[in-house]
């Protein structure tokens, strides 16, 4: 507190003197003297305030540019050897006529070849006679080629059968039986189709009486309408059809069948079926009938 007041009394005092100078208004060598600056600390304002004269520097430079000249060049008319081009579309062409033709052959043609197996039983008979029967093992081979809605079937069945003591004094007889039918059916929709077959019926026979041997033959032409239908639902396949025919030679002839098959495939290529079948024809009274269960397996290519 006392030396507030002391600085404060000097200050005033000093103001109030005449003799007060200002600190700025004092020379350097004054302020020197008075020990109010460093010598050391001077600075040389008019040594330190020079500067080198700087050459006015141009603000665009200029750019040296290079012009390359680029040689033209003539372009020389492309020629098209007409013949050259006509002949490559006509070749392609023709490669894209025979794919496609092959792609609608092969859509439109098929070959089926179908296995069947049956217990086939023999029945013949005659009026007021003893109705003979046999039984026997045999196969059914069959081939269906159809293009587009035209379809040919080819249908074979050869059995030998013989039968004990049924001709006059218990005596016996042999047969053996070839039918053989070749049809054109029209497939009018998926379900179903229908046409004519060629039948060549020929028959065989020995009969034994008292040590004789007793030789029959019959041949047999006829035609006969047929039409057959499936239905099918997922994998399951039904497939059923009747026919009928005659002639001057023949009664008659008719056939049915019916049978169920399963697809292993769904493409229709593999198909295993079983069912039931029956082919029977008169001739002059006489009447031998072919039947029995079938099971078979048929592909298609």
């Amino acid at each position: 507190m006392k030396k507030i007041i002391i600085v404060s009394s000097l200050t005033l005092t000093l103001f109030a003197s005449d003799g007060y100078v200002p600190l700025s208004n004092l020379s350097d060598e004054q302020k020197q003297e008075y020990n109010f600056i460093n010598k050391s600390n001077l600075i040389n304002l008019e040594k330190n305030n020079t500067y080198e004269k700087v050459e006015n520097i141009q603000k665009e430079e200029e750019i040296q540019t290079f012009e390359e000249k680029i040689p033209e060049v003539k372009k020389e008319p492309i020629t098209t050897d007409k013949e050259f081009v006509k002949e490559y579309k006509k070749q392609n062409i023709l490669k894209d006529e025979k794919k496609e033709n092959s792609t609608f052959f092969a859509k439109d043609f098929s070959v089926t070849p179908k296995i069947s197996y049956s217990y086939l039983t023999v029945d013949g008979y005659y009026p007021h006679k003893v109705k003979p029967e046999d039984r026997k093992n045999i196969v059914i081979p069959e081939l269906l080629i159809r293009y587009k809605n035209h379809i040919l079937k080819y249908e074979q069945i050869r059995v030998n059968t013989y039968f004990e003591k049924v001709i006059i004094d218990d005596n016996d007889f042999d047969m053996k039986t070839s039918w053989r039918k070749l049809a054109y059916l029209y497939q009018y929709n998926e379900n179903m189709n229908f046409g004519l077959a060629y039948n060549f019926y020929k028959s065989d026979m020995n009969v034994y009486y008292n040590g004789f041997t007793i030789p029959f033959k019959e041949r047999e032409k006829f035609a006969s309408a047929e039409v057959n239908f499936k239905n099918q639902e997922n994998n399951l396949l039904a497939e059923y059809g009747v026919s009928y025919g005659k002639s001057n030679e023949i009664d008659y002839s008719y056939e049915y069948y019916l049978t169920l098959g399963y697809k292993l495939l769904d493409n229709d290529k593999l198909i295993f079926n079983a069912g039931y079948k029956n082919k029977t024809i008169n001739i002059d009274d006489l009447k031998f009938k072919y039947e029995g269960p079938v099971i078979g397996i048929s592909s298609t290519f």
